[in-house]
């Protein structure tokens, strides 16, 4: 990587006929060392000339390659794995070089002559356009004033795509209150086992209720796949123009979804948006974190990638497996926000689980599930304090085999799998 940023920055300084890069680059990038300093939340430990030189090196070859990337064409370009593995190390490491140091720099390669000179953040369009996820706002939307960085640029240009809605959510009906299921009485069969197989019965029942009531939990949205197949949901991609992450919207049956682009550049890129949407300071806004933490509810494996690509919500060269290893490899690590008042989008969720849990099959599974929970409590509470008297932790053992007996029956008939 460095080779190729030396090789690169000997070229470009041939080109702007520059032979004393100390003189006419590096001692304008340190006059502006300590302005820089301050725009960084960690200490720089390096004295201001060598920081000067590193800033220098990165700041003129991202400003080469930022120029290498513009075009006057509409078209958007593909590139190649080779360029998609250099713009994730960008990513990774250079993502918050400041803008007025890429200024300065250019600056100092067009001395000459200075009133040709036009610099703006639009020198990260292209390579935005090119390897952000999800599609940009249209230009004129763009950030001009008070950028920072590419991240600041490429982040809120994202943010920023959002239209004049043309549709109007229609709010899902609230699915009436569940009917009492009623169990059989529970026969004492364990009465007369010895105490050493009801210890071991004790066991399986904590495990199998463990593991039971631990189904997707922690999830925000049923996965796409369950959506589909269970509750008659239709997934929609937003037309060319319908916006971006904050357009998210449910009309009838049908979620409509912003198409995200996945390339082999794309984890690291969202999850630097994300984090730094995260650390935003004095914000309680988290449009970015929220579209995430939705996707990584409706993926949870390869059926529904496969289901959100087949209506186009889901695009780029990726596989299916490797899509999916995105989704759940961030959803340990988005930050749950609190704020004052729910999103649209959360809003969106809550009607979308009330109209899934409203389904028969869907009230049953939640009341074995929360038998399970209440009976896991219970079993694992008297199994501390019982002592000998073992027939009372048979007989709660026994229920538990009727309820797990009960879930295996309603799994025949209706289907069941982990994303239950």
């Amino acid at each position: 990587m460095q080779q190729k940023k030396l090789v690169r920055l000997q070229r470009l300084l041939q080109n702007h006929k520059i032979a004393d890069f100390r003189g006419v680059v590096v001692h304008k990038v340190k006059n502006l060392v300590p302005v820089i300093r301050a725009c960084y939340d960690s200490f720089l430990p390096d004295d201001n000339v060598s920081m000067a030189w590193v800033f220098a090196i990165d700041g003129l070859f991202l400003l080469h390659l930022f120029q290498l990337t513009n075009t006057d064409s509409d078209q958007i370009p593909k590139v190649d794995s080779t360029k998609r593995l250099l713009a994730q190390d960008i990513m990774m490491v250079e993502n918050q070089i400041p803008f007025m140091l890429l200024k300065e720099i250019n600056e100092a390669l067009h001395s000459s002559s200075p009133g040709s000179n036009d610099f703006s953040p639009s020198i990260y369009r292209s390579f935005s356009e090119i390897h952000s996820p999800l599609k940009l706002c249209p230009l004129s939307k763009a950030p001009t004033n008070h950028v920072h960085h590419l991240l600041h640029y490429m982040y809120h240009s994202i943010i920023n795509n959002v239209p004049t809605p043309t549709f109007d959510s229609v709010h899902l009906p609230v699915p009436g209150r569940m009917t009492k299921i009623l169990l059989p009485g529970i026969v004492n069969f364990v009465e007369q086992l010895p105490t050493d197989e009801i210890v071991r019965l004790y066991e399986l029942a904590i495990t199998s209720l463990h593991n039971f009531s631990s189904i997707g939990s922690g999830t925000t949205i049923p996965s796409a796949s369950r959506l589909q197949s269970r509750a008659g949901f239709q997934f929609h991609s937003l037309p060319e123009n319908g916006g971006g992450v904050e357009s998210v919207y449910v009309n009838g049956n049908t979620i409509y979804l912003p198409p995200v682009t996945l390339e082999s550049d794309s984890d690291v890129i969202l999850r630097n948006l994300v984090a730094y949407e995260t650390l935003m300071p004095h914000s309680d806004h988290h449009p970015l974190a929220e579209y995430a933490s939705l996707m990584c509810g409706l993926i949870v494996d390869v059926e529904d990638v496969r289901v959100l690509k087949q209506h186009d919500i889901i695009r780029g060269e990726l596989g299916e497996d490797e899509v999916a290893e995105i989704f759940v490899g961030m959803s340990g690590s988005i930050l749950s926000s609190k704020i004052k008042s729910k999103s649209a989008l959360q809003n969106m969720i809550v009607e979308v689980n009330k109209v899934y849990e409203g389904r028969p099959r869907i009230m049953a599974y939640l009341f074995l599930k929360k038998l399970a929970k209440w009976v896991l409590v219970f079993l694992t509470h008297i199994g501390s304090v019982v002592g000998g008297t073992w027939k009372i932790v048979a007989f709660v053992a026994g229920l538990v085999s009727l309820v797990m007996l009960t879930y295996k029956n309603y799994c025949d008939v209706y289907g069941c799998d982990k994303k239950n």
